[in-house]
């Protein structure tokens, strides 16, 4: 992909001497802002790779994705759309020198997420489990009836499950849009 540099330009009527300094200011302000925010841009045209390029980007993508999980990186996770999974899980040492599970997971049509769970992973089983498996398990009663809303309206009816030696819990995400932690087994 090729790219020739062209300047970005802007324009802006700010109203000047309306108030004593005020739209002066905002003038001043919003000159400065677009001075420091000039950048290089390509043209749309010049934008778009090939088919060959973009497959061979999308390859790429998916081996820096993996690379950077197997160090840890969350955030570099391409999730597939429309996946709901785990997506591993690895040791990874704390402050204190703990060992702890670090379960990297995604949720349909969501960012990558983690989990940290206080045992090392070899202790840990993370799985994606729907109401049925929950029931048969006797867990769903544990869980009461906003917990049950939340797990009934996840992405593909899957929720993670995170079970340790001691423990276990399930991830749903709440009214806010965040992963919330509930007990279902001590």
């Amino acid at each position: 992909m090729t790219c020739t540099p062209k300047p970005l330009v802007t324009t802006s009527a700010i109203p000047v001497g309306t108030t004593p300094g005020g739209a002066r200011r905002i003038g001043i302000a919003a000159l400065a802002f677009l001075l420091g925010a000039a950048q290089m841009a390509c043209s749309a045209s010049e934008r778009t790779p090939s088919n060959a390029a973009a497959t061979a980007n999308g390859a790429l993508a998916t081996s820096v994705a993996a690379t950077a999980l197997s160090n840890g990186d969350v955030s570099a996770a391409i999730p597939q759309p429309g996946a709901t999974r785990v997506i591993g899980k690895h040791d990874r040492t704390i402050a204190d020198g703990k060992r702890v599970c670090d379960v990297n997971f995604v949720y349909a049509d969501r960012k990558a997420e983690n989990i940290f769970w206080a045992e090392p992973c070899v202790a840990v089983t993370a799985t994606m489990i729907d109401r049925q498996a929950l029931e048969a398990s006797d867990r769903w009663t544990r869980l009461d009836a906003f917990e049950q809303k939340f797990v009934e309206s996840m992405p593909g009816g899957q929720v993670l499950q995170i079970e340790g030696t001691f423990s276990a819990s399930i991830y749903p995400i709440d009214t806010t849009g965040t992963s919330i932690e509930v007990s279902v087994a001590d």
